[in-house]
């Protein structure tokens, strides 16, 4: 069976609500604004890919219209492969790129392609993509609720409380400052301990900084939340400071989080190397379910956990491939479905906490027809 095509079918702009929160961009809010998480992340123009195989069938994929148009020009290079030709894919396109590539728009779009010839390969077979990576190690997998921007401090506390009624056990929230405020530590600790004063400490709390604090900030921020008992906090420093990562991590009881804006094995293994042993990145970014694996195999060699980041259903086939001791949960992100199911059906939600998966070939989405 050949890939014998990769086309945009479709454009549309993500109108996800503004959620305050912590950005690296705080510098230059007289220039910028607010924006929400998609505007600062650059996916508020979404595309919908349509791979097609010469049998007829066709993988449907969800990504930025800028990654949808590199993806295009590297589909280029590999057009009429089998779809079974996956880890030559991968590698081949990885490579090809090294002069542009290895992180950011190029990763995102090998990650495209790499996802879209599982989804073809495994509807070939008839069989779930999990099944592709060994099989499930688990019936279902944990969901933690992942939301809680700052909000003013009642309808936080309220919004803590629905996820415990909903049966999640974990959370996230998003802390609101960072060094660019004179009063970042005390409207952090604010929203920290509202949340903590309503949840309980019998509830795994953890936060996200989002790439926005320095070091020197993050040491005196973790140092004053100590007392919260936070699972962990999520990328406090600009992901290229794994120096800055190596010595908080020494520095702080708080475990340390990232990866999300990290690529392949080099970057999640210069963050082992750094002491991090939490590792969040996203198959759609960090090349698919090539790399994936590979960062599994690494993180268990050190002793660290994959919790990648957003629920996605390319992240939870990984999830459930995995043995639960390296992959844990999936973060659910609980508002943001407009950015993260835009056109797109068959995505699985959790049910008290957890998520199942379906028995339907490859990922088991598709796309409806634009409506």
């Amino acid at each position: 069976m050949k890939i014998s095509k990769l086309e945009i079918i479709a454009r549309d702009r993500v109108n996800q609500p503004l959620y305050p929160y912590v950005k690296p961009t705080d510098y230059y809010l007289d220039i910028l604004g607010e924006k929400s998480p998609t505007e600062a992340a650059m996916i508020d123009n979404v595309a919908i890919l349509k791979m097609t195989a010469d049998d007829g069938s066709s993988s449907y994929f969800n990504t930025s219209s800028l990654v949808a148009d590199y993806a295009l020009t590297l589909f280029r290079k590999i057009e009429n492969w089998d779809a079974s030709e996956i880890a030559i894919a991968w590698d081949f396109l990885y490579r090809y790129s090294l002069p542009l590539g290895r992180a950011g728009v190029s990763m995102h779009a090998i990650s495209v392609i790499n996802l879209m010839m599982y989804d073809l390969y495994a509807r070939h077979l008839k069989v779930p993509v999990y099944d592709l990576l060994g099989g499930k190690t688990r019936g279902k997998i944990k969901a933690y609720a992942s939301h809680l921007h700052p909000l003013p401090l009642k309808e936080l506390q309220e919004e803590a409380q629905e996820y415990i009624e909903e049966g999640y056990r974990v959370m996230k929230m998003r802390f609101i400052s960072g060094p660019a405020d004179p009063n970042a530590m005390e409207k952090n600790e604010e929203l920290v301990k509202a949340v903590r004063d309503q949840v309980g400490y019998s509830i795994e709390l953890a936060a996200d900084a989002w790439m926005s604090w320095t070091y020197n900030f993050a040491v005196r921020m973790l140092k004053k939340l100590e007392k919260y008992d936070l699972a962990w906090v999520e990328e406090p420093l600009h992901p290229d400071d794994f120096e800055g990562f190596k010595t908080l991590a020494r520095n702080v009881e708080t475990p340390i989080s990232a990866g999300e804006h990290h690529y392949h094995v080099h970057d999640m293994k210069k963050l082992l190397d750094a002491g991090i042993r939490i590792l969040q990145p996203d198959t759609m970014w960090t090349g698919g379910l090539t790399s994936m694996k590979k960062i599994a195999g690494l993180a268990e060699s050190y002793g660290a956990q994959v919790i990648p980041h957003a629920g996605n259903v390319y992240n939870l086939h990984f999830i459930i491939s995995e043995p639960q001791a390296v992959a844990p949960m999936a973060e659910y992100l609980t508002k943001y479905r407009e950015w993260m199911e835009q056109h797109m059906t068959g995505i699985p939600h959790p049910e008290n906490g957890y998520i199942s998966l379906s028995e339907k070939p490859g990922f088991g989405v598709e796309y409806d027809g634009g409506r």
